[in-house]
């Protein structure tokens, strides 16, 4: 029995599977059967579905799958929620301000400077000629010396006169008269050695003159000099907040009203931005404009929230 088991089995399989064999090969070969591309009251048989030229197979193909259900959490819902009110998740951009930073443009450095030298004018005593010796014969000096000299010497002698000295009597006749005669002198003047000849030593001084010449009155020298840094005031923009995504309020589609948007769009002309004419219905300017005051006030951008319209100064009628 448990040999005869397994071939049952597969005998069973082959025989239900033999009318589908013969269905496909019948299509195949166009003979008596018909294809199985002709319209069929009866339902298409397992080649036609195989092949998806049944119409309930073409629907199905058609027929996109359902999406499937996402599942909701308490953490994807608005935390404090108002019954008839609406929230949506929008984007709050990142914040930037413009900041000045004092950068470094040029380190500090070192320079040698040069400082010249100073001069001036000055006289000065030069010396021409060197003093020297020599010999000078120097004469003898003479003077003239008077002195007065006896030419005769005193005497007394008798002496014959033809007048007598003795008496008084006018006759005259020879006397002998004793006579004391003086002596006789007279002034010879003479020339007197005072210093005799000689030689003597002679200096003969330096000679001088004065020039003017220009001299170094300070040396010239180095200095070194520090340059100090320079800065420069930069402005570069920085983040003061990230982006990120929060539950806003917004208003409900239904509570928007004509009056409520041409007040959005007079708001939006006045804060400097352009949206498009007022005829009471958003459109792309208006969103555009929108857009562009909630990203510069960091307000939730991409719907029409209580939190704009409060910035906007609008009040929802």
């Amino acid at each position: 029995m448990l040999s005869k088991g397994p071939g049952i089995v597969l005998a069973l399989l082959l025989l239900a599977a033999m009318p589908i064999v013969a269905g496909c090969a019948s299509s195949a070969a166009g003979t008596e059967y018909a294809a199985c591309d002709q319209p069929r009251a009866k339902p298409c048989g397992f080649c036609d579905w195989l092949g998806g030229k049944c119409a309930d197979h073409a629907q199905a193909q058609k027929t996109p799958a359902p999406a499937p259900v996402a599942r909701v959490t308490s953490q994807d819902l608005p935390p404090d929620g108002v019954d008839g009110e609406c929230y949506s998740k929008v984007f709050i951009p990142a914040e930037y301000k413009i900041v000045t930073e004092r950068t470094l443009v040029k380190e500090a450095s070192e320079r040698l400077e040069v400082i010249p030298a100073e001069y001036k004018w000055v006289e000065e005593r030069v010396l021409v000629k060197e003093a020297s010796k020599r010999l000078v014969e120097v004469p003898a000096e003479y003077k003239w010396v008077e002195r007065t000299v006896q030419v005769k010497p005193a005497h007394r002698g008798w002496v014959m006169e033809k007048k007598t000295r003795c008496a008084g009597d006018d006759k005259p006749r020879d006397v002998f008269c004793l006579v004391s005669t003086p002596a006789e002198y007279k002034t010879i003047r003479s020339q007197c050695l005072v210093k005799p000849a000689c030689t003597r030593e002679e200096v003969i001084p330096a000679e001088y003159t004065m020039v003017r010449r220009q001299v170094v009155a300070v040396a010239a020298s180095t200095k070194k000099i520090c340059i100090p840094a320079e800065y420069a005031d930069v402005e570069r923009t920085v983040m003061v907040a990230d982006s990120t995504i929060k539950w806003e309020h917004i208003v409900c589609e239904e509570k928007i009203t004509s009056a409520t948007v041409n007040k959005v769009k007079v708001a939006l002309a006045a804060a400097g931005y352009t949206p498009g004419p007022l005829d009471g219905k958003f459109a792309v300017a208006d969103w555009n404009a929108l857009n562009a005051f909630q990203r510069n006030n960091r307000i939730g951008v991409g719907e029409l929230s209580y939190t704009t319209l409060i910035k906007l100064g609008v009040p929802l009628n």
